[in-house]
């Protein structure tokens, strides 16, 4: 395993290739946009004396790609935050939103949100839903965690088996509504983010950044609960109340990444991995790192989806899913990890 590095090292190279991702990011596509011109547009609006470019740059970086640039970011680093938080608060090193099931239970909490919250609230019913919901799928997370006990395996399987059949549950649901306003079937396998707007990434940016804290919070309880139960009780600790906090601020988190951006999968696997080999197993610190580099991930991946598919943009979750999967099989198949 590779040696710790230092957090504050790694997390300020993250967000440095954040940043330089971003306006990579927010120059490319089908309109190419100087990088000079993408400055001026964020200043003319956040600063009085700089005037909008002409042209159409104005409305492309502002209205279409900086909400989406955005949105990416936060749900990168909610979904590998929750990863890294929730591998240590089961001792298992392969949790996922999505492998444990955990994002398509959401799913049906953002599909009822859009369904009925749509015409009165907005497009953010469905980050409302998904919130609600995903907090419940939490619970019930911990449920099937403490049936099968702490083989990793069996809770992935369990995780994939119950995904499975509530993505397609949803995915059959939204093709039976039939309604315009609700997203495809693409939206509930594979995610996507060409719906970002100001308002959907500022809900997002404000529920992940509460719900991040309070993990960050609750990172040395959590370290704590590595011992096992039953040191973590002699020590004093409340187990129970500790991995119900932990799993219902990851559930809230999740929940709304799925109604921003439909699920996506394998983010917090990757980022919750490479982060603890880097920096190390403590959750205060590997935390805020794994959400630095989750941000980075996705927005990564959305670049790479606009890009590759030409005429067509690729969805978002194929690209993490592709390279997650590798990642996946490269650590069972090495011995990274039991299966």
């Amino acid at each position: 395993m590779t040696a710790p590095g230092s957090p504050a090292r790694f997390v300020l190279a993250s967000t440095l290739a954040t940043a330089l991702l971003a306006l990579v990011a927010l120059s490319v596509g089908s309109v190419w946009i100087n990088p000079a011109d993408v400055f001026r547009v964020i200043a003319s609006h956040l600063t009085p004396w700089v005037d909008t470019p002409t042209g159409g740059s104005d409305a492309i970086v502002w209205n279409i790609r900086l909400p989406r640039v955005i949105v990416a970011g936060a749900v990168g680093a909610m979904l590998a935050a929750g990863a890294s938080a929730l591998q240590g608060t089961f001792r298992n090193p392969i949790v996922d939103a999505q492998l444990v099931g955990l994002s398509a239970f959401s799913a049906v909490g953002a599909l009822v949100g859009f369904w009925l919250g749509y015409a009165s609230i907005g497009p953010e019913a469905a980050i409302v839903g998904g919130a609600v919901v995903g907090s419940a799928g939490a619970w019930l997370m911990t449920r099937v965690a403490n049936r099968v006990g702490a083989q990793p395996s069996r809770f992935v399987l369990v995780g994939v088996a119950n995904g499975l059949a509530l993505s397609a549950l949803v995915a059959t649901a939204a093709i039976a509504i039939h309604d315009p306003r609700i997203p495809d079937v693409t939206f509930w396998f594979f995610g996507g983010l060409s719906t970002a707007t100001w308002t959907i990434a500022s809900w997002i940016v404000v529920i992940a950044a509460i719900t991040c804290t309070g993990i960050v919070i609750l990172g040395p309880k959590i370290d704590i609960l590595g011992l096992g139960d039953r040191a973590a009780r002699h020590v004093g600790l409340d187990v129970r109340v500790v991995v119900a906090a932990t799993t219902v601020f990851v559930g809230v988190g999740v929940g709304a990444t799925v109604g921003a951006a439909g699920v996506i999968g394998f983010v917090g696997l990757v980022a919750a991995r490479v982060t603890s080999h880097r920096v190390g197993p403590h959750h205060r610190v590997s935390i805020p790192a794994s959400a630095a580099l989750g941000a980075l991930f996705l927005i990564a991946a959305d670049t790479i989806g606009r890009l590759v598919g030409g005429g067509f943009e690729v969805p978002v979750g194929l690209v993490t899913t592709i390279l997650g999967g590798l990642y996946l099989g490269w650590l069972v198949g090495t011995g990274k990890v039991d299966a």
